[in-house]
């Protein structure tokens, strides 16, 4: 399909330069010659009457003109690909397709796991990639370079749709043989107790209960710092250190490690999960199909449904 003069595959490559600055790395990865791509740039200048591509120091970087096409041009893909993907009605074992999740470790831990045994059961084709969390969630959704994200409701970008899947409550947790506390914990053992804490992603961004803390001018002795929830039994086995953990994940945990689940005597409120899908994907049927295993594995993992 030609769009004034422009086809499909001459926006995919205009897309691949906008992202990489690069003739070489975009010719990689649209699988055209470099002298195909150099065509097809010279294609692109011509039609928008900018040169798109300027020299800058040993490389290429974007004139405004060309910054501004390229969520546009990259939006324009998308659609074009979910369109592609339509089906009136399409059986699970039929679908063949990658399909990368971005979650945290807590999510992994608690949910994931129901829904990969559900896929092998119900849509052997599909083939699965999982993200941990790094800090740009928005950004990789816009780009399409994610599928669904599944993580805190309240931080769910607004521009595509989302819905809740489950919530959680908070749980302190220590090792079995620590001395420092018993059965019960005081508000003032918490804070005096030395902490493991989680700090996710490239941009270090505080969990939930960290922000709870702040909003209540409380602070609490971090003695080691993590960046999954995962590695935090190791931190406290051995010690007298405590972790506030989700309720679910610390159960689970304390099946595989000695510890000791105890309240948390600090209010910090539940947390919802949510599992969120680009805008041009909400009629795709792998997508549709995801997310309603998403709901099933909640159920079987007798989580709380949100």
């Amino acid at each position: 399909m030609r769009i004034n003069r422009l086809d499909l595959n001459q926006l995919a490559c205009l897309d691949a330069l906008l992202v990489t600055c690069s003739v070489t790395r975009a010719a990689q990865q649209v699988h055209l010659s470099q002298p195909a791509v150099s065509a097809a740039l010279a294609r692109m200048r011509e039609f928008f009457g900018d040169p798109l591509l300027v020299p800058a120091g040993r490389g290429l970087s974007l004139t405004p003109f060309a910054g501004s096409l390229r969520q546009p041009v990259r939006d324009l893909l998308l659609q074009a690909q979910a369109l592609t993907r339509r089906r009136p009605e399409l059986e699970p074992k039929r679908i063949e397709r990658d399909i990368t999740i971005v979650a945290s470790d807590y999510v992994q831990t608690v949910l994931l796991h129901a829904l990969f045994r559900r896929a092998a059961r119900e849509a052997p084709g599909m083939r699965f990639e999982v993200r941990s969390i790094g800090g740009y969630l928005a950004e990789e959704l816009d780009q399409g370079d994610v599928d669904l994200v599944v993580s805190l409701a309240s931080g769910m970008s607004s521009a595509h749709p989302s819905e809740p899947l489950f919530r959680d409550s908070y749980s302190c947790v220590a090792w079995e043989g620590n001395t420092a506390v018993g059965r019960t914990l005081t508000s003032e053992q918490y804070l005096g107790l030395g902490h493991v804490v989680v700090v996710l992603g490239r941009g270090r961004t505080a969990t939930l209960d960290q922000l709870a803390l702040n909003a209540q001018g409380l602070n609490r002795r971090a003695e080691v710092r993590v960046p999954n929830f995962t590695l935090v039994p190791g931190c406290l086995v051995g010690t007298n250190r405590i972790a506030t953990l989700h309720t679910q994940l610390a159960r689970r945990l304390a099946r595989q490690w000695p510890l000791r689940i105890l309240r948390c005597p600090i209010e910090i409120g539940e947390i919802v999960t949510a599992v969120q899908w680009h805008r041009h994907q909400s009629h795709d049927p792998a997508i549709g199909w995801v997310r309603r295993s998403l709901h099933a594995a909640v159920r079987a993992e007798r989580l709380r449904p949100a």
